[in-house]
């Protein structure tokens, strides 16, 4: 692999598999495939020859028959099948859309000291890509791009090559089943990106080209860590696929707390959004949530105590008409003036009876007492917010460590009402990572809470959605100078494959990994390469059952989580029906 860095972009191109033995290898099966085509077009030629007169008085009895048929019986009307087949469409770009890095609204802070701007002086911001060649050892095209971003940013809007364009007929074409020697290649193609956003902080989006008409692998992730200022703590977000609806849970409004709706429109059509906000006491009528309007590229924040102040546990939903797009909250706490965590609240699962959250991480029962017994950190702790947004609901939350199932000292059964949210404390648990399931009589939207840190002292959050089960494969993006844990769940157990994907863009050795039922089974990443190389992200392919799967992240600043989401599948074409 050969490194080059441009400005503050690091891209790593994957290295070539070829030694000299094995080309030469590769050219004498070449010189005898060709060798035998070549005698199976001679024996063609000779075929052709001899049935060449045969067919020339076929071809006149034919014309006679055709002629006399048709002196005799009037023509037929043809044939038409009037069933809708499905018509092929060509494969489209993947896109997905990128959070700003956290930032206070504009103006907070001016004038202050260092130590208490929302501005830090450690903060960093990067986002590492992920792309999986074909078995022919292509990569797809992918580009990055800010989004409306401010004055002075980086790249003011421009894409940014990550990896080169293929052509359209290698992009459409049939999908490549091996290399140019007859063996599959498999390799991946990692990019680092420092500050995509600029000194502005815009949001991004990273564009991925199909191969082989079908969508490409790829997968990206956002990190931000920063030690001082308002805004110390860490967060990873991955970049989600535009979507026409998202659920938002877990916000909050209180005093003490910035909670900052970011919209984006990556797509070449202008998007109108509505926002539809559900608090503690139900429903949240407030004017400015109706006919939101983002045009091609723009990025839209709303700060949503303006919209619905002091609600304690806050769920909204995005809906878009037109272009489709992205949605997450930025949100940070302060105590006077200790932080107590930075977060981007991602999209959750969409309202369903039963919810899982898989990677939810938990201090020790001593430091979440410590913590809550504090002067005004009474609500601080784990818990997981449920909405219902359309019935009242009975929710009961379960929650499954390594071993299985794990009781909540306090219970887990709590009734929601109509268009209203509940906050459950997940409190009494032992250190360690857990998955949340919600299920309930109606359907329901939830997030869970973990936490990190001491009394006295700044403390940390992740925000963890519900995911739907991973499919039956997906790449995925880690975060790079993090540690990395994923973090995988199946209700009557399961297993996958694990395949690190090092920075270096080779493949590690596979691993399966084995969970019980309703246990959560904890895979760090470092470890799947023994600690020797650096991992930038794993291919997970499901072996049995039904997994949900996702990322805990550790810094020396804090902690974060995100979900592995299933893979998006383009529809295959549009139903067509052919009559007159």
């Amino acid at each position: 692999m050969n490194a080059s860095q441009d400005g503050n972009r690091q891209h790593d191109e994957p290295a070539g598999r070829g030694r000299l033995k094995g080309q030469q290898a590769a050219a004498a099966r070449d010189r005898r495939r060709q060798a035998a085509l070549q005698a199976h077009e001679r024996g063609l030629g000779r075929r052709r020859r001899l049935s060449a007169g045969v067919a020339g008085a076929g071809v006149v009895l034919l014309v006679a028959a055709a002629v006399t048929a048709g002196s005799l019986a009037a023509p037929a009307a043809p044939a038409v099948d009037g069933t809708a087949a499905p018509a092929r469409l060509s494969a489209a770009p993947a896109q997905g859309a990128c959070p700003p890095p956290p930032r206070l609204p504009r103006g907070a802070g001016d004038g202050t000291d260092t130590q208490f701007s929302p501005v830090s002086t450690t903060a960093d911001s990067r986002l590492s890509s992920v792309l999986l060649s074909d078995l022919a050892g292509r990569f797809p095209g992918s580009t990055l791009r800010s989004l409306a971003p401010a004055e002075g940013a980086r790249g003011a809007g421009a894409a940014e090559e990550l990896t080169p364009p293929q052509p359209e007929e290698v992009q459409q074409g049939e999908p490549a089943t091996a290399g140019p020697d007859g063996v599959p290649v498999r390799e991946a193609s990692v990019s680092t990106v420092e500050a995509p956003g600029g000194a502005g902080g815009a949001a991004a989006v990273v564009t991925v080209e199909p191969l082989g008409g079908q969508a490409a692998g790829a997968d990206t992730v956002s990190v931000y860590s920063a030690a001082d200022g308002d805004l110390a703590g860490a967060d990873a977000t991955s970049c989600i696929t535009p979507a026409h609806e998202h659920w938002l849970t877990g916000a909050a409004t209180t005093l003490g707390t910035t909670a900052v709706l970011v919209l984006t429109n990556p797509s070449a059509s202008a998007s109108t959004v509505d926002l539809s906000l559900y608090g503690a006491e139900g429903p949240v009528e407030a004017a400015g949530t109706a006919g939101i309007v983002l045009a091609p590229g723009q990025t839209r924040s709303l700060v949503l105590g303006g919209l619905a102040p002091d609600e304690e546990h806050l769920a909204v939903r995005v809906s878009a008409q037109g272009g489709a797009v992205g949605a997450f909250i930025q949100q940070n706490r302060l105590f006077g003036i200790v932080p107590g965590g930075v977060e981007v609240i991602q999209p959750t699962a969409a309202p369903a009876p039963r919810v899982v959250m898989p990677g939810v991480v938990m201090p020790s029962p001593k430091a979440v007492r410590d913590i809550a017994g504090q002067d005004g950190y009474e609500d601080v702790g784990p818990a997981v917010t449920i909405a219902a947004p359309s019935v009242a609901a009975t929710a009961e939350v379960s929650v499954s460590g390594p071993d299985g199932p794990v009781g909540l000292p306090e219970g887990g059964v709590v009734r929601v009402g109509a268009g209203s949210t509940v906050r459950v404390p997940l409190t009494g648990l032992d250190r360690g990572t857990y998955t949340v399931t919600v299920s309930a009589d109606a359907p329901v939207t939830a997030s869970a809470q973990g936490q990190s840190g001491l009394a006295r002292g700044p403390i940390d959050v992740s925000s963890v959605p519900a995911v739907r089960p991973v499919g039956v494969d997906r790449v995925i993006a880690l975060p790079s100078g993090a540690d990395s844990a994923l973090a995988l769940y199946g209700d009557r157990g399961g297993a996958v494959e694990l395949t690190p994907v090092l920075a270096d863009g080779s493949l590690g050795e596979p691993v399966v990994r084995e969970m019980g039922p309703e246990a959560t089974r904890v895979v760090e990443a470092a470890k799947l390469a023994d600690g020797k190389d650096e991992v930038a992200g794993v291919l997970l392919a499901t072996v049995e059952g039904e997994v949900h799967a996702g990322v805990s992240v550790r810094t020396d600043d804090g902690i974060s989580a995100y979900p592995v989401a299933p893979r998006t599948e383009p529809a295959g074409g549009l139903p067509v029906r052919v009559g007159y």
